[in-house]
This record gives structure tokens, sequence and C-alpha cells, in this order.
């Protein structure tokens, strides 16, 4: 019987809670986000590219070089015009003669050029100085003939890395991203999910309808069941953020919209990857037990959002001391973050990401937390049992604990 009132639980939770509208808002607007940044970024390079392309051409300007660098037949394609007074060609970018005068320094390598032009917005004003650049590197190219130390010089210079550790290959940063992508979701769902998770016990006491409730289903199923849809929804949460992600990831690799994004270069490593999953999967039980033992023992959801907030910070503590994790993983305080259930999540996904996480370590704190959320759920079940039909005050935990009742 107490099977099927759990199942019975998990399914009515599961399909109202799908059946919002602002759970799938909430859910898509993550991918819904990243897909206008990753466009919108996508649109401005390529504005930029077009805007360098484009920097060379249409612009009238006037110039001066007392080094002898600039190359005049070079200038002169561009567009400009050599003169021999600065002060004239200043007064003729007043007077919208010319778009622009480059003052070209007498020793380029310590002083600045000198740009004076029609201002064409934050934007687009950046071509002039572009152009001014271009044409001393490409005059000075000229000028030292060899393509290779014309390489050298412009600090153009391919490097390849290969690091070892134990003797093995390691990866690099490509074999980071997979792991960091776990801390990314973990905070989101979290996030996403918290007011969802303080409100499973509050509702029903604050529509006093759970002494109706529990004469059909024992606290502990009803919690259970409760916490399992829970779990249900973060995973289905998790594919709508991921799903996504990944295929438009995998469009814009295959379209080469963006150079840089080339996922062949992706490592998964299986260890890292399974201590990561794990370790998430723990982390997401851990906290949501959490929420649901505060509403339990909050008598309204007003009262409960202030512990909420402390939740948050222990997620996002370990943050700050992430340089302290690269530079002295065996640092006291890392060691303290990396245990501690609470903040163990974060740490531990962050350590296993940058590979500083042993494959015993990681197990060890995948072990404190499902234990330590098999603890504050039976806290959670027992402050719901006890308080269940409190609606005044907030549950005393000693007293719950220590009741009979």
């Amino acid at each position: 019987m107490a099977r099927s009132n759990i199942r019975t639980v998990v399914s009515f939770e599961v399909i109202r809670t799908l059946r919002t509208r602002v759970f799938w808002v909430g859910a898509l607007l993550g991918p819904i986000m990243l897909a206008v940044v990753i466009g919108a970024s996508v649109l401005s390079s390529s504005s930029a590219a077009s805007t360098g392309n484009d920097a060379n051409a249409g612009v009238s300007f006037e110039w001066t070089d007392p080094s002898g660098v600039v190359d005049p037949a070079l200038a002169t394609a561009a567009g400009g015009t050599e003169i021999a007074d600065p002060a004239q060609g200043v007064a003729d970018v007043k007077a919208g003669r010319v778009e622009a005068f480059f003052a070209f320094p007498a020793d380029p390598g310590q002083d600045p050029i000198v740009v004076h032009a029609v201002d064409k917005g934050i934007l687009s004003s950046g071509q002039y100085t572009g152009l001014a650049s271009s044409l001393l590197q490409r005059s000075a190219s000229e000028k030292i003939g060899d393509p290779v130390l014309v390489k050298l010089a412009s600090g153009s210079i391919a490097t390849s890395l290969t690091t070892y550790k134990n003797g093995q290959v390691t990866p690099g940063v490509w074999g980071m991203i997979a792991p960091l992508s776990f801390i990314a979701l973990l905070f989101i769902i979290v996030v996403m999910q918290g007011n969802r998770m303080l409100t499973a016990t509050l509702e029903e006491k604050e529509n006093r309808v759970t002494e109706m409730i529990l004469t059909t289903i024992r606290p502990a199923s009803l919690l259970t069941g409760k916490v399992l849809a829970l779990g249900i929804i973060g995973i289905i949460q998790a594919l709508v953020i991921v799903i996504p992600t990944a295929v438009v990831g995998w469009i814009l690799a295959s379209t080469g919209k963006i150079p840089s994004l080339d996922l062949s270069k992706l490592v998964f490593q299986p260890v890292p990857m399974i201590l990561g999953t794990l370790i998430l999967l723990g982390g997401f039980l851990l906290f949501t037990c959490s929420l649901v033992a505060i509403g339990a023992a909050m008598p309204t959801v007003r009262d409960a959002q202030g512990m909420y907030a402390t939740v948050l910070l222990l997620l996002i503590l370990p943050i700050y001391v992430v340089v302290w994790m690269l530079t002295s993983p065996d640092n006291v305080l890392v060691g303290v973050l990396t245990y501690f259930p609470w903040t163990a999540p974060i740490t531990a996904l962050a350590r296993n990401a940058f590979g500083l996480l042993a494959w015993w370590q990681g197990a060890i704190i995948v072990v404190i937390l499902f234990a330590t959320a098999g603890v504050v759920f039976l806290v959670a079940a027992r402050l719901f049992q006890y308080g269940s039909v409190e609606y005044s005050k907030k549950i005393s935990v000693r007293a719950a604990l220590g009741s009979g009742k």
C-alpha cells in the first residue's frame, strides 16, 4: 500500500509540475539565453571581421611620417595623402575635408601614432586606429623583406603543448570542459528548483490540507514521493538544458560559425566523468533534502526564504577559493570545503575537473554526500511528521527529534 501511495505522489507531483508554464519557461530560459549570447557573439564577430576587412576601404585621410617607415605607395592606395604640416591635417579633419589624419611618430618603436578623425561612434571609430597600425606594420614588413622574420617579429609564433602526468598524456583544457559543465548544471538546477524544493511540504500546510492527506499516507511515504518527484523533475530540467546546448554547439562547430569551437578536441575521461556524475547526483539529492527539511520546519514560504539564501551561500562559497584549489590543493581550508557536505559538491567538482581529485577521494565524497542526504531526509521526515499541522511557528529540531510522536 505504501509503495502504491509513493507512486501516486510521484506521478501527481511530476505531472502537475510538467503541466505548468512556469516550469517550461524556467527550464528553457537557460538554453534560450545561451543561444542569444552565442548568436550575439557570432554576429558581433562577423561584424568585426567585416569592419576589419573594410577598414582600408572608403576612408580619406592625410598623413605625416618623419620616421620614413610608411610606404607612400601603400598609403596612397589606401586613400591617403601625404602632407608636410600636422596642423593642416588636424584643421582638415575639423573642417570635414578628410575623415582622418595620421601623425606617425619619428620613433614608432617608442611613441604612439596620433590619430585625429571624424567621430563615427564608439564601434566604427576603431577602424581609424586599425588602418593606421596596419599601414605601419605592412610598411615595416616590406622593409624587412623576409616573410619568416616578419612573422617572428609580429609575435605570430605557433606552439604545440603536450603535457604528461604519471607517464601518460593529459588532455589539458579540452579534458576539463566536460567535467566543469557539471558545476554549471548543479548550480542552475538548484537555483531553478530551489523554490519548488522549499514549497514541497509547505504548500499543503499553508492550504490546511495536511491532516486530510496524512489520513491516507504516512508522512515518510509522502516525503519520499515528493523527493523522488523532485529528482525526476531535476533530471528532466537537466536534459532540457543539456540537449539544446549540445545541439546548438554541434551546429555552430560543424558550420564553422565559431572557428575556435572544435568539439572533436573534447576529451571525456571515464573516471572524472563518472565521479562528476555521482557527485552531481549526490549534491543535488543533498540540497533537495536540505531544502525540503527547511520547508518542513517552517510554517510559511516567507519564513523559509531566509534559510534558502543560507543554503545558496554554502553552494557558491567554494567559488571564492578556486585560486587556492589550483595553487594549494592541500590547503586546510580547501580540504574542509572538499569534505564538508554542503560545500563538497562544487569544491569536489572543480577539483575533479582540474585533475586535483584522486578517485578514492571522489569515492569518499560521494559516500559522504549520499549518507548525509539520507540523514537529512530522515530529519526532514521527522520534522514533517512532528510539525505537519503546525501553522503558526517554526518547528524545533530538538523537540521534533526527541518527540515520540
